[in-house]
């Protein structure tokens, strides 16, 4: 049989300015992965559920938060190899890295960050932002002037993110970065995350997470101000995830259950509103 294959991949939309009644989301770039005409056209007709895994019990969020907040306690502890990046980075990243609290680098659990370089001023939303390792890079990005906003659903990830914002003011020299808690698919619950509000959304290997993937791109095509852009990697499947595979907690928890399997994601990014 066929080996399924899981790969990271990097993805970047730009919310232009979209006529009513076209796609809200148009790919700008994207990973290699390839498929085939009929896979795609088949995959149109069930595009309703696509994003939203009918599989997940109610207990997948707090499942991923407990597995998150209590069963791993530094990236030492990952099960799999998915969760994790290569060493290869530029040298102004590696330089930020250098600057944040080491347990807040412990307990990292990301695929690769993917933010752009000139950051300057801008307002900067982390989705699923863990202890904050991605937020305080974006931190040094953006400058004094700038602002970035991590969101978790996991409070003891949260803790260590609100616990050390004075070590990094400090090292910094600036205070800009503020934490919510709460679930990346319903992000209209945070009152302060107003509509075209913000210049990039980040995510890093977070989305796979989310029973309801739907939910998380629909927001944030709402949040992003006219020309924002939304840059994530994640895991994908070069097929459908098995329902038995799906249901397995650990390797949801480590990245791989919840990939989405590419084609429907090619498909179905552009049929979400």
């Amino acid at each position: 049989a066929e080996t399924m294959r899981f790969t990271p991949a990097t993805i970047l939309f730009s919310a232009a300015a979209i006529p009513q009644g076209s796609s809200a989301f148009v790919t700008t770039m994207s990973s290699t992965a390839g498929g085939n005409d009929a896979a795609l056209k088949a995959t149109v007709e069930a595009k309703d559920s696509l994003f939203v895994d009918a599989t997940a019990t109610s207990g997948t969020h707090e499942s991923v938060s407990e597995y998150y907040g209590q069963t791993l306690s530094t990236s030492d502890d990952l099960k799999t190899n998915a969760c994790c990046t290569g060493s290869s980075m530029p040298r102004h990243i590696k330089s930020a890295i250098s600057k944040i609290h080491p347990t807040v680098i412990a307990k990292y659990y990301g695929c690769g960050l993917c933010v752009p370089d000139l950051l300057d001023g801008t307002t900067v939303l982390d989705l699923g932002c863990g202890a904050g390792r991605d937020v305080y890079i974006a931190s040094q990005l953006v400058g004094p002037n700038g602002k970035v906003i991590g969101v978790d659903m996991t409070p003891e990830q949260l803790d260590v993110a609100k616990e050390t914002q004075p070590y990094h003011a400090d090292k910094f020299g600036f205070a800009n970065t503020e934490f919510h808690l709460g679930k990346i698919e319903e992000l209209d619950q945070i009152e302060s995350l107003e509509d075209n509000s913000v210049d990039v959304i980040v995510s890093n290997c977070v989305i796979n997470l989310c029973p309801d993937k739907e939910a998380v791109l629909k927001s944030c095509y709402r949040l992003l101000k006219p020309g924002g852009e939304l840059y994530f990697s994640d895991v994908y499947s070069n097929r459908r995830v098995p329902e038995s595979l799906r249901k397995d907690k650990v390797l949801w928890g480590e990245c791989l259950s919840g990939a989405l399997y590419w084609n429907d994601f090619q498909v179905s990014i552009g049929l979400l509103l």
